[in-house]
């Protein structure tokens, strides 16, 4: 069966292209194909509508669609179960003071990376509407490591293998990890989500493509070494480069799909706070789980 899997940026779900080339979803009878949707609530749309039948994002904008009525459900956590980005910066930064007056490039308004940097902008003292001037990349976001470089940018909010490229070609720095307590603690952040209508009338599909990304993700930590290879030919980077991208979030990734109830429940909390949404919302109104590979 031919099936376009939703991913919300250039760079993402890098361990199951390596499992799409080593023939795990073709084991499910996948013909599974990748398709880019630029931001959050621009692929919560298409999750919303039924264009995609699934794919992955972040919490901040599933649960903000999910709380304005979406047609899709949480099925499964990604292989980034924590908030694994980072907040980078000229390498002439400093001080956070530095970055005011400056263009903080994020993936979308509304996406994961343009919450997370209001998040992280207003703790250290600037005004994310009035200090600095959060940019929506879109479509531009492939290219957000030159635009650190020209000067275009003052900050992004990014994830690897984006950071580890750009401190090799010296175009950023990493100022903070998104993962750091005191912005969000345990939070579950990736998830896999799928159309309302799919959970109905295709629940075998779900499972099957929930069962080849797990041994994706397996295969890819077991196997470091073969991992490293596809992604120097993927990003076309070197060795070491990539190597520091998966060295950086090793410790923090998950592999068996699974989310974390109490870490969703966080996540919905931090939304609520954040001003996205003030409706109740509770980890069973947005989830549903039957799909996840035991």
């Amino acid at each position: 069966m031919d099936l376009e899997y939703g991913i919300p940026q250039d760079k993402g779900a890098t361990h199951l292209q390596f499992g799409l080339q080593k023939g795990f979803f073709r084991d499910e009878g996948i013909n599974l194909s990748f398709r880019i949707v630029f931001g959050g609530p621009e692929i919560a749309a298409c999750y919303d509508s039924g264009e995609l039948k699934i794919g992955e994002m972040g919490t901040p904008p599933a649960t903000t669609a999910l709380a304005k009525g979406a047609r899709f459900k949480i099925v499964a956590s990604g292989v980034r179960r924590r908030a694994l980005q980072y907040l980078v910066a000229r390498p002439n930064v400093e001080r956070w003071d530095d970055l005011r007056g400056g263009a903080i490039g994020v993936l979308s308004k509304g996406s994961c990376s343009y919450w997370f940097a209001r998040l992280v902008l207003d703790s250290n003292g600037l005004d994310p509407d009035r200090d600095v001037r959060i940019v929506g990349l879109g479509s531009r976001h492939p290219e957000v490591v030159d635009l650190l470089g020209s000067g275009e940018l003052q900050g992004a909010v990014i994830s690897e293998p984006a950071v580890s490229i750009g401190e090799y070609s010296g175009s950023l720095k990493l100022l903070k990890a998104l993962n750091d307590p005191e912005y969000s603690p345990m939070m579950q952040w990736s998830v896999v989500v799928a159309n309302e209508t799919v959970l109905r009338q295709e629940a075998n599909l779900v499972s099957a493509v929930l069962r080849a990304c797990k041994r994706s993700y397996h295969y890819a930590a077991a196997n470091e070494d073969e991992f490293i290879d596809f992604g120097v030919r993927q990003y076309d980077v070197d060795r070491a480069t990539f190597a520091k991208s998966i060295g950086r979030e090793r410790d923090n990734l998950h592999y068996d799909c699974q989310i974390d109830e109490a870490g969703l429940a966080i996540a919905i909390d931090l939304q609520r706070r954040l001003g996205a949404f003030q409706n109740d919302l509770g980890v069973s109104d947005v989830t549903d789980l039957r799909f996840v590979p035991q």
